[in-house]
């Protein structure tokens, strides 16, 4: 398949959700592609809660981080649409919108911690936090530092308030870019395979604050290779392949009793490596 073909939508997936009145994000028939020949999102429908925290799970290429960037408004999408909190959000028709967010106060309530931090290395951990609040909500620079402060404390940082990001590990900078996130108090937090550049120790601290986040029910949306955490977080576990979504479903269920075989082929060969 090409990407030349990729504006012929097929009916909707029977995966997506029937009851859509309570859809916190909406995704129908979304494609995207990288040139012609490399379709990461194939006609992908997804329905999901205010109260879920998705955990995406698949081979490299089957459109997991695609997904996550396009929700943060990073990559367009070339055809499909994107409601967000039960408004439009993302529409790949050219006619109607760009492919990329077009409702900026919804862009901005969404969250995105990358996989290797993407601290300014030239701020301390202050400005890194209080950059964003200041320049996008108009918060005075005394109300963001005591936001920053509190936060901080929180995560069990507050001791590196005046740091710099090369004075931090690996697990502090993931947790200081956590925080960094969590300063715009966004809707929904969106985590790009945060743990896989870490050691084991500092996995664990970053693991915890996303717990503590999954308490407080936050919408999150995880990309992860760690089917242990998967099974700890997750309220679904959705597995896609080719850029389309072969089955969802709780933790419990999709781990032990998969129901497709390509789902049952991956999961034995990744939980036979962990």
């Amino acid at each position: 398949m090409t990407a030349s073909t990729l504006a012929a939508m097929p009916p909707r997936s029977p995966l997506a959700r029937e009851n859509a009145s309570d859809a916190f994000i909406q995704l129908r028939a979304v494609c995207k592609s990288y040139g012609e020949s490399l379709v990461v999102m194939d006609h992908m429908d997804l329905d999901m809660r205010a109260d879920d925290r998705l955990v995406i799970i698949g081979p490299s290429g089957s459109g997991k981080s695609s997904l996550l960037r396009v929700m943060m408004g990073l990559e367009s999408i070339q055809a499909g649409t994107i409601s967000f909190q039960g408004k439009p959000y993302i529409d790949g028709n050219v006619r109607r919108g760009n492919g990329k967010p077009t409702d900026a106060s919804l862009q901005t309530q969404v969250g995105m911690v990358f996989q290797h931090y993407t601290l300014f290395p030239h701020l301390s951990i202050l400005g890194n936090l209080i950059l964003a609040p200041v320049k996008v909500h108009g918060l005075s620079k005394a109300e963001a530092t005591e936001k920053a402060r509190l936060l901080l404390a929180r995560l069990g940082l507050e001791s590196k308030l005046h740091a710099y990001p090369s004075q931090l590990s690996g697990g502090q900078k993931q947790r200081v870019a956590i925080a960094r996130a969590l300063m715009l108090e966004p809707r929904l937090m969106l985590f790009d395979e945060v743990t896989s550049a870490l050691d084991p120790e500092m996995v664990i601290e970053v693991q915890n604050v996303m717990l503590q986040l999954a308490d407080q029910k936050m919408a999150m949306i995880i990309v992860t290779h760690d089917m242990h955490f998967a099974r700890d977080i997750a309220s679904r576990v959705v597995f896609c392949a080719n850029g389309k979504v072969v089955e969802q479903g709780p933790p419990a269920q999709l781990f032990t009793q998969p129901k497709e075989p390509r789902t049952r082929e991956f999961l034995e060969k990744v939980l036979h490596l962990d």
